[in-house]
């Protein structure tokens, strides 16, 4: 009798908390869906700032403006963290196609990021069409001179546009390595991206020590059809690339952190975030201003509630996930000489359009209790929770123990702006980008008072 009588009080307190909780639910999908301040902080931080290279002075103007916001969100306190971060330049970009039958067409490409320059008067080569390394490898010393085109797509059958991108991604990492080995110039890279469009996809991509460094440009999916097309007629006669991008040494930067210090267990942290840099290419509205905002919005809806966390909210605005995630790096060396303990970690890097859940990478125990919380996450229509997710950022916390979750919204229509010059805020719904901030408020709130 008395086991069934402390089984019966367990229970009672669960459900009151879990009542408890759907109230706070309610009032923070209220309140944010009467204010949709995510999207006005997001049209401050493109529409005045614009792209957010690492290294670039609109990175720094977004430092300041990431302070500034979360000092305005109300904050408990707010600080910079030092952080080195890469310093690549674009500069000017140009390929153009020579048909045997005369016509001279220009091709619509970006260079990839990280890539080399070209000699002063670039490259010009014939071009050797491929969809995979094992064809590459093949080609031995016929790719000798030459410019490998890589022109494998999106399998468009896969529901999943994120496991698609995985399919196609590795020739804009790695392709440059790969075509180098077999003594190629130079490499085009179909854009990775489902889109038909003539926006060229930038990206970063990488070098080996040890194999010679050739650039490396992306074209748009319409033109690397359309060379795909000539080169099967065989009426190409060669393709000229002209690069003037360049790396410079490294510079001295930020993270941006913000929190709500807990009442109860301050030192342990539930974090929340997304990366300020972006690419070059458009005003980097989803990839990731929309995480960026979202978290701000998770410290302000709490804030604005007056209500208190019992563990640490802690928002953190990421530098340079793009092209070397050493704002990840950074944060997390420095977390594993602290006292503190991220019990876990929320991030927002896939787009702002509607959330549809999370997605949890931890013991199943854990997962069940994140499972627990889709009821409070029906009122946005984000309750389904899987097994596996998180984000690059916060991949860097895992050692530390940290369950790590990441937002999953729609996923359908985010690659066709990703890393170009589409990702602007016109494509950002206001609605469907609060409704990712009120999920990512009721999850971290929920976590901060039950811990996992």
């Amino acid at each position: 009798m008395k086991t069934f009588l402390l089984f019966l009080i367990c229970l009672s307190n669960s459900l009151i908390g879990q009542r408890s909780h759907s109230e706070t639910a309610v009032q923070i999908k209220n309140n944010g869906l009467e204010e949709l301040y995510a999207f006005e902080m997001l049209k401050d931080l493109t529409g005045n700032i614009g792209n957010r290279l690492s290294g670039s002075k609109n990175y720094d103007k977004a430092v300041e403006w990431g302070k500034l916001i979360l000092e305005k969100a109300g904050a408990d306190s707010v600080w910079l963290e030092p952080v080195m971060i890469p310093h690549w330049v674009r500069g000017n970009e140009q390929a153009f196609l020579s048909l045997l039958d005369k016509r001279k067409i220009e091709l619509s490409v970006c260079a990839l990021g990280g890539s080399i320059g070209t000699a002063k008067n670039g490259v010009s080569a014939e071009v050797i069409e491929v969809k995979s390394f094992e064809e590459v490898k093949q080609l031995g010393r016929k790719a000798k001179g030459k410019i490998i085109f890589y022109n494998r797509p999106f399998d468009r059958t896969n529901w999943s546009p994120f496991q698609a991108y995985g399919g196609a991604v590795n020739q804009r990492t790695n392709g440059a390595i790969e075509a180098a080995k077999v003594g190629a110039i130079a490499v085009l890279v179909r854009s990775i991206t489902p889109a038909m469009d003539d926006e060229p996809h930038t990206g970063a991509m990488r070098y080996a020590d040890s194999i010679p460094q050739i650039p490396a440009v992306a074209i748009s999916t319409v033109d690397a059809e359309m060379l795909s097309m000539e080169l099967h007629k065989h009426n190409v006669s060669s393709v000229h690339i002209l690069l003037s991008c360049k790396t410079y040494p490294d510079v001295a930067s930020f993270n941006v952190i913000g929190e709500i210090c807990g009442a109860e267990k301050p030192e342990e942290i539930v974090l929340v975030g997304g990366h300020l840099d972006s690419w070059d290419k458009g005003t980097g509205a989803h990839d990731d201003g929309s995480g960026v905002v979202q978290s701000v919005e998770v410290i302000r809806l709490i804030k604005n509630l007056k209500i208190h966390p019992k563990r640490t909210i802690r928002a953190v605005l990421f530098a340079n996930e793009e092209n070397g995630l050493k704002g990840g790096r950074a944060y997390a060396a420095r977390e594993s000489n602290k006292k503190e303990k991220h019990i876990a970690a929320i991030e927002s890097d896939a787009g702002g359009t509607s959330p549809r859940g999370f997605g949890v990478s931890s013991d199943s125990l854990k997962v069940e209790k994140i499972k627990s919380y889709s009821s409070l996450l029906e009122i946005v229509g984000a309750e389904k929770i899987n097994k596996g997710g998180g984000g690059a950022d916060i991949s860097t916390l895992e050692s530390l123990g940290t369950t790590m979750i990441g937002l999953n919204p729609d996923p359908q229509r985010y690659f066709d702006y990703h890393h170009s010059n589409n990702d602007t805020i016109d494509k950002v719904h206001p609605r469907e980008l609060e409704l990712g901030a009120i999920a990512m408020a009721i999850l971290a709130w929920a976590i901060s008072q039950d811990g996992l």
